[in-house]
């Protein structure tokens, strides 16, 4: 009997290992938005931590919107938290595109005349606009990366908040006498219906 070779391997996850004590000493934002669908009704999420305790939140959103407006809005809302606290803070937001985009891509749109490479439109412009006068004066403020649904308390936090946004935006939208459509997602009928 011939052994066959194996011409191929099964994927390899990508695994974090996260170091929680990074939480739990100083100022901490953590910023999320979420749509269910996408695009359809939205919402974001800020919750403030010091020394690894809530201090505050604060949550919205909107009925007809993005994943990633609302991302860029939960962003912008932490920038706005954490130059409230006067000190240094480290924010941290679960997409990359705002995260990568704060810190790398808006100079050169910025540069370009808020225009992509090869002069194709920015979307969410007045978003990012808004987000690179809020950074302005924002010296002890550093943005960054964390992965989503990690078990990071400040994230599983913003996207709690998150989604209480989308509640509220649906709700919201209900009470105006607007239909809701069938396009919600069953949790958020129970929440309508409770």
């Amino acid at each position: 009997m011939v052994k066959s070779k194996r011409f191929w391997r099964p994927k390899q996850r990508k695994t974090y290992e996260i170091d929680h004590s990074a939480f739990s000493a100083g100022f901490h934002v953590f910023a999320d938005g979420a749509c269910e669908p996408n695009p359809g009704p939205g919402g974001w999420g800020v919750a403030v931590y010091r020394d690894g305790v809530e201090l505050a939140s604060d949550h919205g959103g909107d009925a007809d919107t993005t994943n990633n407006r609302m991302e860029l809005t939960g962003l912008l809302k932490g920038i706005e938290a954490a130059k409230a606290l006067g000190a240094p803070t480290i924010l941290w937001c679960d997409s990359q595109y705002a995260v990568k985009g704060a810190n790398e891509w808006m100079h050169n749109w910025k540069k370009r005349g808020w225009k992509k490479p090869g002069n194709e439109e920015l979307k969410n412009i007045e978003l990012w606009q808004s987000i690179d006068a809020a950074l302005s004066g924002a010296d002890q403020l550093t943005i960054r990366w964390c992965k989503g649904h990690a078990g990071i308390v400040g994230n599983e936090r913003a996207d709690e908040l998150s989604n209480m946004g989308i509640a509220a935006a649906i709700k919201s939208y209900a009470i105006q006498g607007e239909e809701t459509g069938d396009y919600l997602a069953a949790q958020y009928r129970q929440l309508m219906e409770g």
